[in-house]
């Protein structure tokens, strides 16, 4: 880098290196995590800020929809397809070589997601066509490299970003109920089929053990998740049906867990996190089959899958892959941990209280929604500047 001679009266000449100015200003446009992450952690706070306002009878949902419904499809399509897309991007480079939008595309693909949030809130055919465009160009950006490698285990994720935008085409056409039972069931695929990859290797990495992969317990996990969708779906098909297969995937995903972990992992928040995260996997199924069969509550059961699985998922990942992708040292801010305390917290009071104690629903609500709103809050505040600043370590990304 050039260095320019700058003179002060009076003094002798000082060398300053010139000051990178646009590269510090497009950082944030640097890498798909970037404004995806930021987006996806400031979407979460307000979102539930905003329902939790709707709760106290401040404000409304759009017209056409219940509260319940804007809700649901905001976490799952809003703030959920922001995760997504962010780790997605991120990842794709590094199974493929090949480059995935950067600088403005990348800009449009974020402003595209807000304006579908917009599209989502204000609704008309409109507002919900354009909900509708950012998973397909979010496919279309992956798919050029993800075909150009020629690997076909990294094309299964096209089809199932096929599912998830078949399941919010239904939702707008009037089926919500099988859209959002879809739309879980594509983000906790997402989420088996990317652990099944990271959380051994992130394991073997921090711990040094080899991670054991069975392959018959992978298939039938990975298998068990479409056929629990499609039972779920279906009306029609008996309750001990549901439990059966439903507490059968919980096993194989359980037992998947149990074979890559080490009780080591507890000395490592970025591990243990994606851990317990990967843990209401299995928790979650097992609660929606006890609630099929009358025990329970099918909504705390949902929660078990959405926020302890999903949601924590998305905050450990964030987590994690900021630090690496952006030069820093693999270990997280007390402010960081202390969210994943937090969120776990939320995910519980918001799944196993009520499922068990359906008295304090309206209690463990509130109390699930506070700490939602303060464990992102704080990932917000730590991560801003490191998603916003150029690597600290000069690389480019």
């Amino acid at each position: 880098m050039m260095k320019i001679p700058l003179r002060i009266i009076g003094q002798d000449p000082v060398v300053v290196p010139p000051i990178p100015k646009a590269s510090a200003e497009i950082a944030w446009l640097a890498y798909g995590f970037r404004p995806f992450f930021l987006v996806g952690s400031l979407s979460a706070v307000l979102l539930m800020a905003v329902w939790l306002a709707i709760l106290a009878g401040l404000g409304e949902a759009r017209p056409g929809l219940s509260p319940i419904q804007w809700h649901a499809h905001e976490m799952l399509f809003g703030f959920g397809g922001a995760v997504v897309a962010g780790f997605l991007l991120t990842a794709v480079p590094s199974w493929t070589n090949l480059p995935t939008p950067k600088g403005l595309p990348l800009g449009a693909l974020a402003a595209l997601w807000l304006v579908g949030r917009l599209g989502s809130w204000f609704g008309g055919g409109a507002g919900e066509a354009l909900d509708l465009l950012f998973l397909p160009v979010l496919g279309w950006s992956l798919a050029g490299p993800l075909w150009k490698a020629g690997k076909v285990q990294n094309l299964v994720f096209l089809p199932v970003l096929a599912a998830l935008w078949a399941a919010n085409l239904a939702f707008w056409n009037g089926h919500e109920a099988t859209s959002l039972t879809l739309a879980i069931y594509g983000l906790l695929l997402l989420i088996a089929l990317v652990g099944g990859r990271v959380i051994p290797f992130f394991t073997q990495r921090a711990l040094g053990n080899q991670p054991i992969r069975h392959p018959l317990l992978e298939g039938l996990a990975l298998a068990g998740l479409p056929v629990c969708a499609a039972l779920e779906s279906f009306p029609g098909i008996a309750p001990h049906w549901k439990l059966g297969v439903l507490a059968a995937t919980a096993a194989f995903h359980l037992g998947r867990l149990c074979l890559w972990g080490s009780p080591r992992l507890l000395r490592v928040p970025l591990l243990w996190v994606l851990y317990l995260a990967y843990f209401f996997l299995p928790l979650g199924l097992v609660l929606r089959g006890l609630a099929w069969m009358g025990v329970g509550s099918l909504s705390a059961a949902t929660h078990a899958l959405t926020v302890g699985c999903i949601a924590l998922m998305c905050l450990g990942m964030m987590a994690r892959v900021a630090l690496g992708h952006t030069g820093r040292e693999l270990k997280p801010a007390r402010a960081t941990v202390l969210a994943f305390v937090l969120m776990g917290w939320a995910a519980l009071c918001r799944s196993v209280v009520p499922f068990f104690a359906p008295q304090v629903y309206q209690h463990a609500l509130w109390c699930s929604g506070l700490l939602w709103c303060v464990s992102f809050a704080l990932f917000a505040i730590v991560y801003f500047p490191v998603l916003t600043a150029p690597r600290v370590d000069g690389k480019p990304g």
